[in-house]
Order: C-alpha cells, then sequence, then structure tokens
C-alpha cells in the first residue's frame, strides 16, 4: 500500500501539501498476491478467471499510482 502524507500547511508555504513517502511498486501485483493461499487457490480453481482478475489488478494499481504521483508532483 502505497504511503503518503497530506499536510494543508504547506498549502500556505506554497509547496504541495501531498507527500508520497513509498518508493514506486517494484514487483508486480500478481507476485504481491499469489504470496497469499487465498489467491493462489484461485488459479487452480479457475485459472482464466484468476488471470482475467489479476490483470484487472494491476492495471488498477498503475492508475492508482498515476493518480498520485500526479497529485503529489
Amino acid at each position: 500500500w502505497p504511503l503518503y502524507r497530506y499536510n494543508p500547511n504547506l498549502r500556505d508555504e506554497g509547496k504541495n501539501p501531498l507527500q508520497i513517502d513509498s518508493a514506486e511498486p517494484s514487483i508486480s501485483f500478481k507476485d504481491f498476491a499469489y504470496n497469499e493461499t487465498r489467491f493462489k487457490a484461485l488459479v487452480k480453481q479457475n485459472p482464466q478467471l484468476a488471470e482475467e482478475l489479476m490483470n484487472a489488478a494491476q492495471k488498477d494499481v498503475e492508475q492508482k499510482w498515476q493518480l498520485l504521483k500526479k497529485l503529489a508532483g
């Protein structure tokens, strides 16, 4: 999960009040999620659905990260 801070007092100083404390994700969501049994079980039950869900989740992660970068930039 990305860590960020919002300090409205920075706006008075002419700075962006949103600061990202996390580094950009270094692994894919799929690699992260498959460390948990509940997600690995889906692959065994329905591999096609699991792949579709992982692709959708990865796209969502990328979009949210880009939005955070844009807002903090």
